[in-house]
């Protein structure tokens, strides 16, 4: 174990979690699962992959 480490596993840790209640880790939780947002490059990038094995499949059968 190096230096930093052992100085890190011993140093108190102040700041303690709030106590939540039943709603609010409910509400923590699922704010976590939530999917990201489709961007507009991912939608391109899908688009340009799907052409690109259409172009793929089209050329490989003649």
């Amino acid at each position: 174990m190096d230096l930093q480490s052992l100085v890190a596993a011993h140093m108190p840790n102040r700041r303690r979690p709030t106590p939540m209640g039943a709603s609010a880790e409910d509400r923590y939780y699922r704010n976590q699962i939530t999917l990201p947002r489709l961007r507009l490059q991912l939608l391109g990038l899908i688009a340009t992959t799907a052409g690109a094995t259409l172009l793929l499949a089209v050329v490989i059968q003649a």
